[in-house]
């Protein structure tokens, strides 16, 4: 990253600003629509992430890097966009529908695993898992951070990342393995029905 450029964006230089953040949009706004799966929220997410890294810029201190400094953002405006949610969200085949592509890129094993999923299935099953578990798979299984880059990200430790993570796959597993058997899927469908 260029000093200059970093100092004239804290500064209030629009332009330098750009150039230190627009390498970074494609991550923005994947990791808004891996959160908010729904083209309009994940735009909205991305657009309130950029408001928000403006702003902070001037307080960036460097002591991470402005990547991670992004993802922090990103994840936070997910999560707190993810608390307002009262509407659910469009499916993989509508965004794809609707013209969305997302970047290819060559999966990691356990991503490749978790596409041969339906994909409902188990976007319903992720929005199921607790908002620090969903965090650190998001991160690891589809972003392929790794657990330092999540440490840094979450603000926890790296044990607590990679134990997290443990308990993420497991409880996604468990309700995956819910979701599939007939009189459980109703009462998934319930208890999600009651939550809204």
């Amino acid at each position: 990253m260029d000093e200059l450029t970093l100092r004239r964006a804290q500064k209030g230089d629009h332009a330098a600003f750009g150039q230190l953040v627009t390498p970074h949009e494609a991550m923005v706004w994947r990791v808004c629509w891996r959160y908010m799966q729904n083209r309009e929220d994940a735009s909205d997410c991305a657009q309130e992430a950029m408001l928000k890294a403006w702003r902070s810029l001037p307080g960036y201190r460097q002591d991470c890097s402005l990547e991670t400094w992004l993802y922090r953002i990103c994840v936070s405006c997910c999560v707190d966009a993810l608390r307002r949610r009262t509407q659910p969200a469009l499916s993989l085949n509508d965004l794809s529908e609707a013209g969305f592509d997302p970047p290819a890129a060559a999966p990691t094993p356990e991503e490749s695993a978790l596409r041969t999923e339906d994909s409902s299935e188990l976007q319903q099953a992720i929005a199921l898992l607790p908002e620090d578990m969903r965090t650190v798979l998001i991160l690891s299984a589809l972003e392929d951070r790794t657990y330092e880059d999540i440490a840094s990200i979450t603000g926890v430790a790296v044990g607590t990342v990679k134990s997290r993570l443990n308990r993420a796959r497991i409880k996604l597993s468990q309700i995956l393995s819910q979701l599939r058997e007939p009189s459980a899927k109703n009462c998934v469908q319930q208890s999600e029905r009651r939550a809204r």
